[in-house]
């Protein structure tokens, strides 16, 4: 395999979905060109977007300002060349890790590609979660057709595998205070692009902000709190999935920069972390959540690795049921470096963009910690799951 290094990531804020989101009046693919320009200023290649072979963004519900190959459009809103192709990838919630995968799979090949941008974007006020499916009527045939609702799949891991809801609501207190801390003392604000928006108020009209910092984190977060709340996808006495302990729609955009080692060479650029491993996997749709807990071993084992060599788990808390589920039957939910900064239920989960939203965290924590090696895993909707091995090879 050809040396191929990530050599720079930036993202946006995450803003809370929903008529209140900082970024209700940003489309999307002005949102993905802000963080690919803002990508190109600080790897010093401003003026050399004639460099770049392409362009890969995840992203998923493809329509309104989301559609139109999202990746292609956001390269020409963002000033590119028109020699430089965009296409757009969709693997559900890893989608903005699956755009990386394969741009190092794509300058691995040899056929002309050098540099790309790999990210992901999701713009979920404009396109709320689940806007324009159309399941198939069939699917009964195949699965139980209530794995369309992602909640109702956490409800079946929880109560599959005895998670109960205090485990649940713990781990959502922990995400919200993990995320607060960090960003009170500003571990994000090397990664995230100040972005001035017209804000929606209360009174229906806007102003203007700076977007620098995450809507969703609730400081205030509480276990009584989180213990009032109702279990919003089931109803009956073994419910335990609420708003309070699930993951956020949100709205955001990450991208990073990966290059060939004769490419970042050639303009100066400095190597920061190496993709060392990659897997993909499915599982029952029914029990959706489980998928870092199967993907992550067969990870470690794709890499010759063992669980006592990773210094940093990032798994998103799409729901707390499951990331509980999984952190526990890997051994590690008591882990030090486990989702340090917060992750989906407090940072907030903006499906297409986690992927890469994850990958530029770990890029600013990993030399903070003094890590060597990271894990990245998510489980995806309808089944799967996905994870990343990171190895961090820049500056201490």
């Amino acid at each position: 395999m050809r040396e191929i290094y990530l050599v720079e990531s930036v993202r946006t804020g995450i803003a809370k979905a929903g008529k209140n989101s900082w970024f209700a009046n940003l489309r999307a693919d002005d949102m993905a060109a802000l963080v690919m320009n803002e990508l190109m200023k600080r790897a010093g290649l401003e003026d050399k977007k004639d460099q770049v072979d392409g362009i890969i963004l995840g992203g998923t519900a493809l329509i309104n300002d989301m559609a139109g190959n999202i990746g292609r459009y956001a390269t020409i809103m963002a000033g590119f060349p028109y020699s430089v192709p965009g296409c757009t990838v969709d693997r559900f919630c890893s989608s903005g890790v699956q755009t990386i995968f394969n741009a190092v799979a794509e300058i691995n090949m040899g056929w002309g590609s050098e540099m790309l941008i790999a990210g992901g974007v999701q713009h979920m006020t404009h396109v709320p979660m689940g806007t324009g499916s159309l399941h198939n009527p069939r699917l009964g045939e195949f699965t139980d057709e209530n794995m369309k609702s992602m909640g109702w799949t956490a409800e079946m891991v929880a109560r599959k595998y005895g998670i109960i809801r205090a485990e649940q609501d713990l781990m959502a207190y922990e995400s919200h205070a993990k995320a607060h801390k960090a960003t009170m003392d500003g571990l994000f604000q090397a990664e995230i692009l100040p972005i001035e928006v017209e804000a929606p108020t209360k009174d229906g009209g806007t102003q203007k902000m700076i977007v620098d910092r995450d809507q969703g984190i609730r400081p205030d977060t509480n276990l009584e709190s989180l213990a009032k709340m109702e279990p919003v996808f089931l109803k009956d006495d073994k419910a335990t999935v609420t708003a309070g302990n699930a993951s956020q729609t949100n709205d955001a955009a990450a991208v990073v920069l990966v290059a060939s080692k004769e490419k970042f060479q050639e303009l100066g650029l400095k190597p920061k972390m190496k993709l060392i491993g990659y897997k993909a996997i499915g599982v029952d749709p029914a029990y959706m959540g489980i998928g870092p807990a199967v993907a992550i071993p067969m990870v470690l084992k794709q890499a010759g690795m063992t669980m006592d060599q990773i210094d940093i788990w990032e798994i998103n808390e799409a729901f707390a049921a499951q990331a509980v589920y999984c952190t526990r039957e890997l051994g590690i939910r008591n882990h030090p470096l486990l989702n340090p900064r917060g992750s989906g239920i407090s940072l907030g989960h903006p499906l297409g963009c986690t992927g890469a939203r994850i990958a530029t965290t770990l890029m600013h924590e990993m030399p903070f910690y003094g890590a060597k090696y990271a894990v990245e895993s998510m489980c995806v909707g309808h089944g799967q799951g996905v994870a990343a091995i990171w190895e961090w090879i820049g500056d201490k």
